[in-house]
């Protein structure tokens, strides 16, 4: 919390509280003071629910979207509890024709990885339930609830699917992500020992043949390249590595986003950089956010031409060694099943995709219908063996 922060009072607990729900983008603008202080006492906080992503990805990414953010005030007016929602259209072909109550950039172009209403660590037993009431009022706006990225071990989440049951139909656990994470010890010769000698072996050659025969060196944005630059290499590197493929990323929206966030994190030290250099050339960049005493590798690329070397693998060591000198204890690598992360990780936490329908609404009605028929008439793959 900054010297300029408000410091956020907890009234009784028996005291009365106001729920509002914000529409306005002044009034949004005015939660600025309380809205991090707040985030501060989550148990479950993350970059992705401080305001400077919110706010961001409000000025870049909305569309079309409509505010509901839900607050709960005390008797002087200051926000006690607040649940970052919004009410949008999704760019899914199948859904874009449904109006969805979501997380303030809970998708789209640069959403949110890990979202969950902002209430203080131990309360929200009694604040979720209150900030839930809402979902009476909003119901009639929306044909369907989709929360997503929501953290499994947050107190909040029972609260939430409860009152979604409650207020909606068709209430459920749409899905459930992997987010695989390294648990990061004091040093990194323990991290090399959880892996084989082969292994072992494999990284020390190609951190060495990259040292010697490429005038290779670990630096970090803002050391060797200035932050815009080492961004723009991030940029580059991580379309070459997808050609052919829609990144999220990359798009103009989002890039706009990240340029204006990385901007203002990287000095901070709430985003970092970690860069691999040959010859004063950028060839591999991780860029990530530290919260509290995680990191979150949010993307990364790498040069093709070091193939050999595993660039990737060489960047993951020193984006780790980085995050151990600044005391990270927890390494997300976020949501995805892909084989690198079930290398490198030790552990797996999850995050939940709620949804639910309007039991009023004929559009929610009839796009789970049509599902429901794609679901049970679609293709199955042949057996192994009986194809032809």
């Amino acid at each position: 919390m900054t010297a300029t922060s408000p410091r956020i009072a907890t009234p009784a607990r028996r005291e009365a509280l106001t729920l509002q729900i914000i529409r306005d983008e002044h009034e949004f603008q005015g939660l600025e003071p309380f809205w991090d202080p707040l985030v501060d006492q989550m148990a479950t906080r993350s970059p992705f629910m401080r305001w400077d992503w919110a706010r961001l990805w409000w000025q870049e990414c909305r569309q079309d979207a409509r505010l509901a953010i839900i607050v709960l005030r005390d008797a002087a007016g200051q926000p006690q509890a607040i649940a970052p929602l919004m009410l949008a259209r999704e760019q899914d072909q199948a859904r874009r024709h449904l109006v969805t109550l979501a997380f303030l950039g809970g998708f789209g172009e640069a959403r949110g990885e890990r979202l969950d209403f902002i209430v203080p660590a131990g309360r929200e037993d009694e604040l979720a339930p209150q900030l839930c009431q809402a979902f009476r009022e909003l119901r009639p706006e929306c044909d369907v609830v989709r929360l997503n990225a929501l953290p499994q071990e947050s107190g909040n989440t029972p609260h939430i699917l409860a009152a979604l049951r409650d207020h909606f139909i068709r209430a459920s656990v749409l899905n459930r992500h992997g987010c695989r994470f390294i648990s990061l010890p004091g040093s990194w010769e323990e991290i090399e020992a959880r892996h084989s000698a082969s292994w072992r072996g494999n990284l020390r050659r190609s951190c060495k043949s990259f040292e010697k025969d490429h005038a290779g060196v670990t630096t970090l944005s803002g050391d060797r390249f200035p932050h815009p630059h080492a961004f723009e290499c991030l940029r580059c590197l991580h379309d070459e590595n997808l050609p052919d493929e829609a990144s999220t990323f990359t798009t103009t929206a989002s890039l706009r986003f990240h340029r204006r966030l990385a901007a203002q994190w990287l000095p901070e030290g709430r985003a970092i950089l970690p860069l691999l250099e040959s010859n004063g050339t950028v060839v591999s960049a991780i860029y990530g956010f530290v919260e509290r005493d995680e990191f979150f590798l949010y993307q990364m690329g790498w040069d093709g031409t070091f193939a050999r070397l595993s660039p990737g693998k060489m960047a993951m060591r020193w984006s780790i060694i980085n995050a151990m000198r600044r005391g990270v204890r927890v390494y997300d690598l976020l949501p995805g099943d892909y084989e690198y992360k079930r290398q490198w990780c030790d552990s797996t936490r999850w995050v939940l995709d709620l949804e639910a329908a309007n039991p009023s609404s004929w559009r929610a009605s009839v796009f789970h219908a049509l599902r429901t028929v794609r679901r049970r008439f679609a293709v199955k793959p042949i057996p192994e063996g009986l194809a032809a």
